[in-house]
């Protein structure tokens, strides 16, 4: 089973333009005027967001997974 992550974003970086959410499968990630903000429960930890945004503000940190 691939390593579940949690999607971070570099808010020094990021100026909401929403590519990230417009290529989530899974709604993951919503955008508005005032901040951005990630669903962990929703995300599959595919990283199409990471690789979508083109200013380089999003990065994966492994997501610790309680049993």
């Amino acid at each position: 089973m691939p390593e579940k992550i949690k999607v971070v974003v570099n808010e020094d970086k990021c100026y909401l333009c929403g590519g990230c959410a417009g290529v989530c499968p899974t709604l993951a990630i919503e955008v508005h005027s005032t901040g951005w903000e990630f669903i962990q429960d929703k995300c599959i930890s595919c990283r199409i967001c990471i690789n979508a945004c083109p200013v380089g503000a999003l990065s994966a940190e492994p997501l610790e997974v309680s049993e």
